[in-house]
């Protein structure tokens, strides 16, 4: 029985590398999207692809490469995204050219990684997991000064997967809008996300009861899902 497919779509050293780790340890193969990453440096169970998700029309190729070397992914996880920090007291002094940028990273490639997400699920058995998580953070719910394209693109993407987890749960497939939390429910915001806690907590999703999870997936660390009024 060949082992299951995991895509991790911006993988870097924190969430990403604690994540393959974690899905390897318990049988995935798992494959890597980066800017930075050499496809040459692939391994048997680990699959690296050379990407650019400022150009969305690029998420289709990720995964027919992904589809041509190993298979179907039954778990996706979008974990890339973009910001052009501002002054507080000018948000919108980004350049429509650096907006668009970063809407395209944070949005436009994640809608078209869930896409590609749902005609793989559609095509795996139905024993298979399915499962897609998107790595958030607070700004879907309250606006941060200084950080308006990266909430924006959160903000936006929330509702996608929201709508998702409406569409698709009676087919089995899991949509998640993950967001790290300090245990008083306060952000975590990069860099200060822990990797590890964001690992056991995707094999918490996967693995574990998760009826009582909603899309809005706000998570502590050593604790695993945790509801909290809205900031």
């Amino acid at each position: 029985m060949s082992k299951p497919i995991a895509f991790i779509i911006g993988a870097g050293k924190n969430i990403g590398a604690s994540t393959t780790k974690a899905l390897q340890a318990k049988g995935y193969r798992v494959a890597q999207a980066a800017r930075s990453v050499n496809p040459d440096d692939s391994k048997d169970d680990d699959l690296l692809l050379k990407n650019d998700l400022s150009k969305p029309d690029n998420v289709a190729s990720l995964f027919a490469r992904l589809r041509k070397s190993w298979g179907e992914p039954s778990v996706v996880i979008y974990n890339a995204a973009a910001a052009h920090f501002t002054p507080k007291d000018d948000p919108f002094s980004v350049s429509v050219e650096d907006f668009t940028s970063d809407l395209a990273i944070n949005t436009i490639s994640t809608y078209a990684a869930i896409k590609e997400a749902l005609a793989s699920f559609e095509s795996l058995p139905s024993s298979a997991p399915k499962a897609f998580f998107f790595t958030g953070n607070c700004l879907n719910q309250v606006p941060m000064l200084g950080l308006q394209t990266a909430g924006v693109g959160k903000s936006a993407t929330a509702h996608m997967i929201q709508t998702a987890s409406l569409a698709y749960a009676d087919k089995g497939m899991k949509f998640h809008y993950v967001d790290e939390r300090t245990s008083e429910g306060k952000p975590k915001i990069n860099p200060y996300v822990d990797g590890p806690a964001h690992a056991d907590f995707f094999l918490e999703l996967m693995e574990g009861r998760t009826d009582e999870v909603p899309w809005l997936a706000t998570f502590v660390k050593g604790q695993g899902y945790t509801s909290f009024a809205k900031l």
